[in-house]
């Protein structure tokens, strides 16, 4: 079995001690390898949106593709492929943390000189050890403050979103970099 794969489930449990059963027979599809001791697959259930389970592999029947399996009918009666093994961005992100990041980045676009950077001015190219190094103050940072412990930075007092933002903005920028060298080295 692998994430994509549409399954059905043969012995039903409750989903980690939350408040729904997972019935025998009920379908869903693999969307990820679960990390909890004892299970293997994490399911989303077709009759409860956004719900998943983990199963081990013992609960679960593969489900070999058919044409019911991989189209589709809206109400409307138009027809969509399934949505089985793509990518989900809505699900996998968060449009509020997305918008206080580029409010962050916004508040930091101004330079000591009083010109203002673009929003993609980091994507010219950073080392990632500078990245490393700010992510490491700021993880430091975000520690105190989870601790109660009030902290700054050389700009002043700092806050907790702040920093999270700020350690996003450096684990980005050296991903960033990390892609750009496998991207170079594969060319």
């Amino acid at each position: 079995m692998k994430v994509g794969d549409r399954v059905r489930i043969i012995r039903g449990h409750i989903s980690n001690g939350e408040s729904y059963t997972a019935s025998n027979g009920q379908k869903g599809t693999i969307i990820g390898k679960s990390r909890d001791v004892g299970f293997d697959w994490e399911v989303e259930h077709d009759d409860k949106l956004f719900a998943s389970a983990d199963f081990s592999e013992d609960e679960l029947e593969l489900i070999p593709p058919d044409k019911t399996d991989t189209i589709r009918t809206f109400g409307t009666g138009a027809t969509r492929d399934t949505s089985a093994g793509k990518l989900s961005y809505v699900k996998a992100l968060c449009p509020i943390v997305l918008q206080r990041y580029v409010q962050y980045l916004d508040k930091h676009r101004l330079q000591p000189d009083g010109s203002m950077r673009e929003f993609d001015n980091w994507k010219k190219g950073i080392p990632r050890e500078t990245y490393q190094d700010s992510r490491m103050r700021h993880e430091i940072t975000a520690w105190l403050l989870s601790q109660g412990i009030p902290a700054e930075d050389n700009h002043g007092p700092v806050n907790i979103e702040d920093t999270l933002c700020a350690i996003i903005f450096n684990a980005m920028g050296e991903l960033h970099e990390v892609l750009k060298e496998k991207q170079n080295a594969n060319s």
